[in-house]
């Protein structure tokens, strides 16, 4: 009866192994440049009539101190608001650390020019998660897609809806000054 049950857990190991996507850690220098959030799914309280709001494009770039930051402009009534948010690479391949202590993975999908960020920690005594699809162009890729879609399920198994938001162009992204 051991052998039996120790036999079924491996082939379910086996095929849980399979059902993972192809994902690669990324590096900091991997993910400079620009990129657009192609899709997200989350736990996140956002409101729902925000799910539709136009994204606009964002950047990795390095900082005048030579640290990586997160730089993304955000369209408001009395114009553009720069977003800056320093990231430092973890321990592990793949981790980004913000300055709030929240852990970022970021992973690419094969052919590098799509990949997934994904954030699980704890904000108001509750635990939340979100991740997106970002690609660095808006062109549409099904591969991509459906890896997303299988990650977003391995985390919100059921309950994962994905948001595809529209794209906005509206103000340039942030330079170093």
């Amino acid at each position: 009866m051991q052998l039996l049950a120790f036999t079924v857990g491996l082939g379910l190991l086996f095929v849980a192994g399979a059902m993972m996507p192809p994902l690669t850690p990324a590096r900091a220098e991997q993910i400079l440049g620009k990129w657009h959030i192609r899709s997200w799914a989350g736990n996140m309280p956002i409101p729902s009539w925000k799910w539709s709001d136009p994204l606009p494009p964002f950047a990795f770039e390095r900082n005048s101190l030579g640290d990586l930051e997160f730089r993304m402009n955000l369209t408001k009534p009395i114009g553009c608001i720069p977003f800056k948010l320093p990231l430092y690479e973890g321990e592990e391949l793949g981790t980004f650390l913000t300055w709030w202590r929240h852990l970022i993975y970021i992973h690419f999908l094969p052919g590098k020019n799509f990949a997934i960020a994904y954030f699980r920690g704890k904000m108001n005594y509750r635990y939340y998660q979100i991740m997106m699809l970002m690609g660095r162009t808006l062109e549409a890729d099904l591969d991509a897609v459906r890896i997303f879609k299988e990650f977003v399920e391995t985390k919100i198994p059921k309950t994962g809806e994905i948001i595809t938001p529209p794209h906005v162009e509206a103000c340039e992204l942030v330079q170093d000054s």
